[in-house]
This record gives structure tokens, sequence and C-alpha cells, in this order.
């Protein structure tokens, strides 16, 4: 009530943003990204999504859909937070003096999972991505990539980023020393995404790797380096880019036999012994172990046989498809 006219005062307009990124699929490149060659990553639209919505009172609210991650803390907790939390990556996306003292954080990464289980695209990324947007849009800039990278690195742990680069630009990227560069893929190719039903502790995968590398035999992973820029630079021309992910999935097999890291799990090998029989490439998508995979052919009658086995193989068809927008926001 204002005091000297006796009328309602007029309420400030609660404005709330909304940020979503996409998670992404490794085509070409996983574990030999690790040695510096480029990876070929493609953003899919399976999207995780932040709101933003300023309240009057009860403090700072999370609210997640997807992972169980609900909770209430006040601000000062917020902004003392780790950076391996939610609440430590809000922190560092925004001064404390930018921010409001009550707000609900709602975050849905429901895309990302399937009957509980996450399909293992990329979504810590893109809740981050989407996340430190979102709050950098309230403090009036939002991130560089650059520093979407040390938040992710924070939360996570460490990584390469090429999953934060995705989420940002969209479509399908080269991905190399943390420079993404727009690929366009050649008319004529087909894909199919395949869940294993089963997800990967993709952090175990990498201990077993980093194991390997430190005994020193790193013959299979320079070969796997190799095919991994064959690939790459092999993205004009159709045939030429089949072949080149074949020899490519060959070599990733050969190298998960020498390094025993788990990488071709059962799901995977089951969707690898129906792809070749169909004349179909095939091969697990990032660290591996379960997860999603992805089948790629330039036979569009090929991959549809394909989809249609993957039922009876205990695997699950998704429906998915590469996203050629990266992280958006909108105010409202």
């Amino acid at each position: 009530m204002d005091s000297e006219t006796g009328h309602a005062s007029p309420t400030t307009p609660v404005v709330v943003i909304e940020a979503s990124a996409p998670g992404k699929l490794v085509i070409s490149g996983e574990y030999a990204v690790l040695a510096g060659a480029p990876a070929l990553v493609a953003a899919v639209d399976r999207r995780v999504t932040c709101t933003l919505t300023p309240k009057d009172s009860g403090g700072w609210r999370f609210v997640s859909t997807g992972f169980d991650d609900d909770r209430t803390i006040p601000k000062d907790d917020v902004f003392s937070a780790p950076p391996t939390t939610i609440p430590g990556v809000v922190q560092r996306s925004i001064a404390a003096a930018d921010a409001p003292e009550h707000i609900e954080v709602r975050i849905d990464s429901s895309d990302c999972y399937s009957d509980g289980v996450k399909l293992g695209v990329g979504s810590s990324a893109a809740t981050v991505t989407a996340l430190a947007t979102a709050f950098g849009v309230m403090a009036g800039e939002a991130p560089r990539l650059t520093d979407l990278y040390e938040l992710h690195a924070g939360f996570q742990g460490g990584g390469s980023g090429l999953d934060v680069a995705a989420a940002v630009t969209g479509g399908v990227i080269r991905f190399e020393d943390r420079v993404a560069t727009p690929v366009r893929l050649p008319g004529g190719i087909y894909f199919a995404f395949v869940f294993t039903g089963s997800g990967s502790r993709t952090a175990a995968l990498l201990e077993t790797f980093d194991a390997w590398r430190q005994r020193g035999a790193t013959a299979p992973l320079e070969r796997l380096a190799a095919a991994a820029r064959e690939v790459v630079d092999s993205t004009m021309q159709p045939d030429a880019f089949v072949d080149a992910l074949g020899e490519y999935t060959d070599l990733l097999e050969r190298f998960d036999q020498s390094t025993r890291i788990g990488i071709f799990g059962p799901g995977h090998r089951r969707a690898r012994e129906l792809s070749s029989r169909l004349g179909v490439v095939y091969k697990p998508c990032g660290a591996g172990g379960g997860d999603t995979g992805v089948a790629v052919s330039t036979d569009i009658d090929a991959i549809r046989a394909f989809k249609d086995g993957l039922d009876a193989a205990g695997l699950v068809a998704l429906d998915m498809k590469i996203s050629p927008q990266g992280v958006e926001f909108r105010t409202g």
C-alpha cells in the first residue's frame, strides 16, 4: 500500500527465464579425443530445460524431473556450495548481489532417461549449460563456452569438454583441443539410435583407461587416433564417411580388447552382431559399456531392417534426431 495515496502499489512483474540445451552423442573419437585426436560429435534432440521463477518467499527451491535432487535451502547456502553440486554451479554463474533472495529453480532432464535409466547422452553437460545460461541471462550476460568448460569440469570432475561444446553449438561439430568447428555431414547417410537398456559408470570406464594408459603401451590408442582423424576428414562423401567410420569402429573394438575397458558391453555386442548381418556400421557412443549407440549406413532399407531387429535383440530403438539447435533461452 502506498502510504501517501492509499492505493495499492504496483507489483514488480515476475520475469521467468527458461534455458534449454541439447544432449549429445559421440559419432567418432571417444577415448582418442583424450589423446589429442579430433572427435565428431552430434547434438541430439533430447534436451535439458532449466526454468527460473523468482518468488516472494521460501528461499531457494530446487525441483528436478529426471534426476532426483529436490531440496530447499537458504540463499547463503547456495553461495557457499561446492562446485560438484547444482547450487555450486549456480554460485559460479551469478554473483550473490545479482541473485534474488527467493527463487524456484526447476530442471527437467527427463528427455535424457528411459524408464528411469540414463541414456548416456551428456545430460550433465546439458544441465550445466542450461543452468548457467539461465542465471547468466538473469545477471545480464550469458556465459562463454570457456566458462562452461570450467563449470562442467568442476561439476563432473574433469572431461574433454566435447559434450559442453555440442550443447552450446548444436548440430554436428569437429571437436579438437577444445575448439568446436561446425561440420556438415553429406546427404544420403541414415542413422538409427539404440539404447542398450542399461546405464554405465563413465568415471569407472575412464579410470580403467587411465590405468591402462599409465602402463605406457599406447600403440592401440595411436592407431585409434589416426582412424578418428580419418573419419572427420571423410565427411564430404557418404560412402567414404561410412567406410571410415566402419574402420574406426573395428579399431575401437580391438582397442577395447587390448585395454579391457568394457566399451563393447553385452548390449553393444548384440547390436553389432545384428548390424554385421545387415551390412550396417554400429558402434557405442562415448565411454560405452551400456548407454547408447548408433548405426550408420547409406542404405535406408538396411537401417530400417536394423531397427526392426532391435526388439528381438533386447534393445530399444530411440526416437531421436540430430538437433541443429544448441543452447537457447527466453524470458517472459
